[in-house]
C-alpha cells in the first residue's frame, strides 16, 4: 500500500478506484505520468462491489493486447461463461457470450496493485467533495480525507470515475461547462437488489448467465441468475427507477427466488442493492481539463446493465487521451476531445442501438418477447443482431411477416428498431470531430432518441 504523502499536486488525478478509474490511472502511469487515484473506500476495500459480477471477454482481451494484463485467473474467477439466456416462463433462448463471472474484489485489488507498481499513488478514505475550475478548467478537485478538513489536490488533468453520483461532473457549473450534461432521468436509472447464496446442493446453471423476463417484474427488468461456481448462485432482480410498483424490491426478489430455492435450501453469503445508470453514453464526456469514465459517463449496457466491461475499456482510452494531451502539452477540451470519438466507435453506437432493443422490450412486454421466442420468428442470428442494433433487409422482413402472423403489432416494433439502428449508424459516422460542431449533432441524436422513446 501506498502511504499518503504531503504532495497536493500531480500531473492526473484519478477520482474513483473502481474498473474505470484504476485502468485510467495504471494506463497513464504506464505512458510515465505522475498519477493520483483517491478512493472514499478504505485500501482493502477498494474493487469491492455489489454487482452482477459478470465480464465477456472482449473487453479483457483488450486490455491484454494493449497494456499486457493477465486475464482473471485463480480466485478472481468463480465461473467461466459459455453462453447468455434469454428466458421466459416457457421459452429459454440462448446467444453467444464468452466470459467469466468473477469475484470482483480480488480481481480488482490485483488491478489496483498492478497500477501502483506503475507509480500510482493511492489515498483510500478520501472523499472527492465537488471540482476546482479556473476560467472554464477543471484544475483539480478538493477532497476529504478520514472526515478531516478538506484540502485541495490540483492536476493538470482530472478523470471522473466516480460511478453513478459522478460526484466531479454535477458540481460543474452549466456556464463554464455548457456542453456537459449534468442530471440524469430516473427512467435512465436502474435500481437492483442482489444476493450471493451457497446451496446445500448444486445447481444448473454453470458456464452460463440467465436473464429472465417474467410477467411479476416490471418491465424491460428482469430476474438474473449468474453461476459463481459450484453450490453458489449470484441471484438479483432490478427495473427502473420511474416505474410504478406494487411490490417492494427485496419482497418481489425473494418471491421469484424461493420459486428456485425454498427457504432453508440455502445460506446468504452477502447482499446488498444498488443504483446504477442504464442508458446510452454521454455523447461528450470531456471539458478542458476533465474526463469521465466508467459509471459516472454511464457506460453501461441500456438492457443488461452490465458496466465492468465497457468501464475498463474506457478507463484505458481515458488515461491514454490524458497521457496524450500532457504530451503535447494541450490540455483543452479540443486536446481531449479525440477519447469522445474513441469510445463512439468502440461501444457508444452499440449501446445507442441496444437502447432501441430496450425500448422495444418495453413495447411489446414479456409475452411478445414470447411470442417472438417460441414461433422462432427469428433466427438466433437475427435476434442476435436484433439485440445488437443490426439493420434487417427488405426480404428478411418479408419472411418475418408470414411467420409473425397474427401479431402483426411486433413486426412494426421489430421493424423500427431496424431502421433505427441504420439511422444511428449514419449518423455516428457523423460524430463531430471538434466541439464547435457538436451541438447540432447532439440535438439531432436528441431528437431522434426522443421520437424512438415516445413511440415504445
Amino acid at each position: 500500500m501506498t502511504e499518503t504523502t504531503s504532495l497536493t499536486e500531480t500531473d492526473i488525478l484519478v477520482v474513483g478506484g473502481g474498473p474505470a478509474g484504476v485502468i485510467s490511472a495504471l494506463t497513464a502511469a504506464k505512458k510515465g505520468n505522475r498519477v493520483m487515484l483517491v478512493d472514499a473506500k478504505s485500501y482493502e476495500e477498494i474493487g469491492n462491489k455489489t454487482c452482477g459480477d459478470a465480464v465477456n471477454l472482449g473487453p479483457l482481451n483488450f486490455l491484454k493486447e494493449n497494456l499486457g494484463l493477465e486475464m482473471p485467473s485463480g480466485e478472481e474467477v468463480a465461473d467461466t461463461v459459455e453462453s447468455m439466456v434469454f428466458e421466459t416462463k416457457n421459452v429459454a433462448y440462448p446467444m453467444y457470450g464468452d466470459g467469466f463471472v468473477l469475484n470482483r474484489h480480488p480481481y480488482g485489488q490485483r488491478l489496483l496493485k498492478e497500477a501502483e507498481e506503475y507509480g500510482v499513488e493511492v489515498r483510500s478514505n478520501t472523499k472527492a467533495v465537488r471540482a476546482l475550475t479556473l476560467n472554464g478548467t477543471v484544475v483539480g478537485v478538493v477532497v476529504k480525507e478520514n472526515r478531516a478538513k478538506e484540502y485541495e489536490i490540483r492536476a493538470k488533468i482530472t478523470i471522473d470515475c466516480s460511478g453513478r453520483n459522478f460526484q466531479i461532473r454535477k458540481s460543474l457549473s452549466d456556464s463554464e461547462f455548457p456542453l456537459l450534461e449534468k442530471n440524469m432521468e430516473k427512467r435512465d436509472i436502474a435500481a437492483s437488489y442482489r444476493e450471493i447464496i451457497q446451496l446445500k446442493d448444486d445447481h444448473p446453471y454453470g458456464n452460463k448467465i440467465v436473464l429472465q423476463f417474467r410477467n411479476e417484474i416490471p418491465e424491460p427488468g428482469y430476474f438474473w441468475i449468474f453461476s459463481k461456481g459450484p453450490k453458489r448462485l449470484n441471484l438479483g432482480i432490478g427495473w427502473y427507477l420511474d416505474t410504478q410498483v406494487e411490490k417492494g424490491m427485496k419482497e418481489l426478489f425473494w418471491e421469484v427466488l424461493h420459486k428456485y430455492y425454498p427457504s432453508g435450501t440455502y445460506e446468504v453469503e452477502d447482499a446488498g442493492g444498488y443504483t446504477i445508470p442504464a442508458r446510452y453514453p454521454l455523447l461528450n464526456a470531456v471539458a478542458s481539463g476533465f474526463i469521465t469514465a466508467g459509471d459516472a459517463a454511464f457506460h453501461v449496457n441500456p438492457l443488461t446493465a452490465e458496466g465492468h466491461g465497457s468501464a475498463l475499456v474506457a478507463g484505458y482510452f481515458a488515461g491514454l487521451t490524458a497521457a496524450e494531451a500532457i504530451e503535447s502539452s494541450d490540455l483543452s477540451q479540443m486536446g481531449l476531445w479525440q477519447y469522445n470519438e474513441r469510445i463512439m466507435k468502440h461501444f457508444g453506437l452499440s449501446h445507442a442501438k441496444i437502447q432501441l432493443f430496450t425500448e422495444a422490450l418495453n413495447t411489446v412486454k414479456v409475452s411478445g418477447l414470447e411470442f417472438v421466442l417460441k414461433r422462432n420468428i427469428l433466427t438466433q442470428d437475427q435476434f442476435v443482431g436484433l439485440y445488437g442494433g443490426k439493420s434487417m433487409g427488405a426480404i428478411e422482413l418479408i419472411k418475418i411477416l408470414i411467420k409473425i402472423f397474427p401479431r402483426y403489432n411486433l413486426l412494426n416494433v421489430l421493424y423500427r428498431i431496424s431502421r433505427g439502428a441504420n439511422y444511428f449508424e449514419k449518423l455516428f459516422d457523423r460524430y463531430p470531430s471538434t466541439p464547435e460542431d457538436y451541438l447540432p449533432w447532439k440535438a439531432e441524436f436528441d431528437k431522434k432518441m426522443q421520437e424512438i422513446r415516445q413511440a415504445h
